[in-house]
């Protein structure tokens, strides 16, 4: 699937890949911020300045979003704004194996997947922060992201390998599978 890319807001990473999916099927595109306030987004306090958030302590799962949450999951967005969509999550912990995570993107991979990482663990940085972004394409041994982080405005291409280790490493990684 080929995305154009959109910059996500801070802590927006699923708001904007929600965008790119809503672009890509030609829906009426929402601002991020309305996104992300009915995925539930929580904002640390020094950042609530920025645009309006839930108030509450940081989840487990980190700053931003909540679409592991029933009533902010990305089907319950679909429903309440009309779109004729809805979501499947797949935990990381599913995949026992790299080719278990590739017959799976093979069966999926014409379908928007959503994938939730921990960032640093696949760019090489320190400590763990959890990040959203698409599959473009899946080439059997690398995958084409499209990230909605400003600095990186073209796809990126990682191992199978790396992304499932990321993928994993996070508190709620996965793949949401919009259909």
């Amino acid at each position: 699937m080929k995305y154009g890319h959109i910059s996500q807001k801070p802590y927006c990473c699923v708001p904007a890949c929600v965008q790119m999916i809503l672009r890509r099927r030609k829906l009426q595109l929402l601002p991020q911020t309305e996104i992300a306030y009915d995925l539930g987004i929580i904002l640390p306090p020094k950042e609530r300045h920025l645009f309006k958030s839930y108030k509450g302590s940081k989840p487990k799962s980190g700053w931003g979003t909540r679409i592991d949450i029933k009533k902010y999951s990305l089907t319950s967005f679909f429903q309440k704004r009309g779109y004729n969509l809805k979501e499947k999550f797949i935990a990381g912990k599913v995949f026992s194996s790299e080719k278990s995570f590739k017959d799976f993107l093979s069966k999926n991979v014409k379908n928007d997947l959503l994938v939730c990482f921990n960032h640093p663990l696949l760019y090489k940085g320190r400590g763990s922060k959890g990040h959203a972004s698409l599959i473009q394409r899946f080439t059997g041994e690398y995958i084409i992201l499209s990230d909605p982080d400003s600095g990186h405005k073209k796809p990126r291409k990682v191992p199978v390998a790396n992304l499932l280790k990321a993928i994993k490493g996070h508190y709620k990684g996965g793949v949401w599978v919009v259909k």
